[in-house]
């Protein structure tokens, strides 16, 4: 039997990552998706046997979107740090999915792998042998600055400093400038 010409695993996904983006995980169903494309849920079955596994497509669709960001920065921390928080505002719901989602295929692990060895080797010259324990360290920075942002911790009659960003990242880089000599 002959499946519908109507869609494509591309137009799914697309689709997928607009839902994702308007409501959340939770606005991301497989029958909210199928109403979206005009479809029967069975067609989408075809493509995506569970909404796990669409969510993990999802999940590294944005990890593609991530990775290719980053790889557009040349080697500064500081630049690479942005591009990673500029994605986590612009994409608040695909990065919280790239962040939980833990249902990967070997295809879908490797673009996380890459986005790994990328912020390995971009602070590889300034951390020398540390860059791993440097690449967890600015990540878990960066990944605390944007569950603050999200908490409301800067809002407030105390109006905490916008730059903490800058302020935080000059530590963080001059520590492993120290390290490394």
């Amino acid at each position: 039997m002959p499946y519908p010409a109507k869609t494509s695993a591309g137009q799914i996904l697309a689709a997928a990552v607009t839902l994702l983006e308007r409501g959340g995980q939770a606005g991301l169903t497989i029958r909210g998706l199928a109403a979206e494309l005009q479809l029967t849920p069975n067609a989408l079955y075809r493509y995506y046997p569970s909404r796990e596994a669409l969510l993990s497509a999802v999940a590294a669709h944005g990890a593609g979107v991530l990775l290719a960001n980053l790889s557009r920065v040349a080697g500064d921390p500081g630049a690479l740090a942005d591009q990673y928080l500029r994605f986590a505002r612009e994409h608040p719901a695909l990065y919280d999915l790239y962040m939980t989602c833990g249902n990967l295929n070997a295809e879908q692990q490797h673009i996380y792998s890459q986005t790994w060895s990328l912020v390995v080797e971009r602070l590889r010259p300034l951390a020398g042998p540390h860059s791993q324990a440097a690449a967890i360290t600015l990540w878990a920075y960066l990944h605390g600055l944007v569950g603050l942002e999200r908490s409301g911790v800067y809002e407030g009659p105390e109006n905490k400093p916008r730059d903490t960003q800058s302020f935080g990242l000059g530590l963080l880089l001059a520590g492993l400038r120290s390290q490394s000599e």
